[in-house]
């Protein structure tokens, strides 16, 4: 989480600026060796989900292998302690006769899934960065009257981050600081500040809670995987409701901090029909993902990443068929971009591979039924025990540890309390709730951070705990007290 921004913010953001860019060198036609390594290890993890191959476990580690040495120098310090500290695991156990082939097996499979999940999205991701769609639509949000601006961002920006991901917070970022005039007086700069703080927070909030609602997101799959038999449909139907009082509490907090004027000025804006292509098109994702596992018989979330390369090409030949040749001009972009830039996000594959990688090895060390006993004899509930651990991960994500690696461990441990008999469901819509609470308020957020460089006119400590403290804390009593009424 410390540097992620840093790795993928530049090359994911063709859009960020509108001025006339120097001539780009072409990218190569062929994949390079980590993307090679990344192209074995999807192969081998879709292998995986259809077949019972057990030898599909040795391209999958000898390709996360390979690639973490290819790309170690780039990692941030994060990503490099937990390429270390799995290795590290691995010779431990295996030297102390303690090494279990069928886990070990499970956590390559588990990590080169995680792996495979962030390749199907970056097909995503690019086809909807080159899309006219996706800009036209930044500017309706951005450019609405102060009175429903707000509202209309943070919504847009959750539907913005299930199609960009981080680049949304670019796109929105960027058309935020340049939307907003300076001005020349003292009062029109504090009024301008005031603008674009309230923006900032729209944005961020909504898209921090992305995980609440998309299936589109590797928060979901990261959980799903932990805890075996949990599909998205059952966290989504307490999850969503929850997502949009949580938004709808940070409205709350803007109205509160800046109520509406009677005398305000209300300029004329875009309407908001322009928005239902993007509408649409968040819905339909999700809907085909679904026709797609029932004819497969596979869970949605292998569905969706079997369907996103196929979207993304389709979306790209929509994008090109005014052009001659648009399906060759559609094989050369997956060639010649997508594919070779697969290890941009490196950083963001080598946290969430060892993180997957980590829960299974640490979960199936921890002795559940000891920790279990010794919370009961404390007295508490399964909902106590669920309030805390969610406490646990935002306070951990305070202070720089990535809620990757507590809400894994967790994800993996948690539902095996046999004495507390937690539910899978309670478990993983507390840890979706937390990881958008954590990403919302700590500072080492890639979304903090990432918006913080886009605007330009804050630091990331400003935007996360001192702008979004007051916030991120009445959401973790909010879910506190929903944990302890229904645990």
């Amino acid at each position: 989480m410390d540097d992620i921004a840093t790795t993928i913010a530049a090359p994911d953001l063709p859009f960020a600026m509108n001025a006339v860019q120097p001539p780009q060198i072409p990218p190569p036609i062929w994949p390079g060796p980590s993307a090679l390594c990344l192209i074995c290890v999807s192969l081998a993890a879709i292998g995986g989900v259809f077949t019972s191959w057990s030898f599909l476990m040795w391209p999958e580690a000898l390709g996360l292998l390979a690639f973490f040495a290819l790309e170690f120098r780039g990692l941030s310090k994060m990503a490099r302690f937990l390429v270390a500290v799995c290795i590290a695991m691995v010779v431990f156990e295996h030297a102390t006769e303690r090494l279990d082939p069928d886990i070990t097996a499970q956590a390559i499979n588990r990590a080169a899934f995680m792996a495979f999940f962030l390749n199907s999205l970056s097909f995503l991701q690019h086809a909807a960065g080159r899309a006219p769609l996706l800009r036209a639509s930044g500017h309706i949000l951005v450019h609405q009257p102060p009175g429903r601006r707000y509202l209309v961002l943070t919504f847009g920006a959750a539907l913005f981050g299930m199609l960009l991901n981080l680049s949304a917070i670019g796109l929105l970022g960027t058309m935020i600081a340049k939307g907003v005039a300076p001005g020349t007086t003292a009062e029109d700069q504090r009024i301008a500040a005031i603008r674009r703080k309230r923006m900032t927070l729209a944005m961020i909030r909504g898209f921090c809670s992305i995980p609440m609602w998309s299936p589109i997101t590797v928060t979901i799959a990261l959980i799903t995987a932990a805890i075996p038999g949990l599909k998205w449909a059952e966290i989504a139907i307490y999850s969503a409701p929850l997502g949009v009082c949580f938004l709808l509490l940070g409205w709350g907090f803007d109205r509160h901090a800046y109520p509406q004027r009677a005398g305000d000025a209300r300029p004329e804006a875009p309407s908001l029909r322009g928005l239902v292509p993007l509408l649409a098109l968040a819905v339909a994702v999700p809907s085909l993902a679904l026709g797609l596992s029932q004819i497969l018989g596979t869970s949605m979330i292998v569905a969706l990443l079997l369907a996103l390369p196929v979207i993304s090409a389709g979306w790209l030949w929509l994008q090109e068929r005014g052009h001659p040749g648009a399906i060759a001009r559609v094989g050369r972009e997956i060639g010649h971009n997508i594919l070779p830039n697969l290890p941009n996000m490196r950083t963001e594959i080598t946290l969430f591979a060892c993180s997957a990688f980590l829960g299974v090895m640490v979960a199936n060390i921890i002795d559940t039924q000891a920790l279990g006993h010794a919370i009961t004899t404390a007295g508490l509930s399964s909902g106590a025990t669920l309030a805390i651990s969610a406490w646990l991960i935002v306070g951990l994500a305070m202070v720089g540890v990535n809620p990757i690696v507590s809400v894994t461990i967790l994800a993996g441990t948690l539902p095996k309390l046999a004495a507390l008999a937690i539910s899978p469901v309670a478990v993983g819509v507390m840890l979706v709730s937390v990881w958008t609470i954590s990403m919302n308020t700590t500072p080492y957020s890639t979304a903090v951070r990432l918006s913080a460089r886009m605007i330009g006119t804050a630091t990331p400590g400003q935007i996360g705990p001192r702008w979004n403290g007051s916030y991120a804390f009445s959401m973790l009593c909010l879910l506190s007290v929903l944990l302890l009424s229904f645990g």
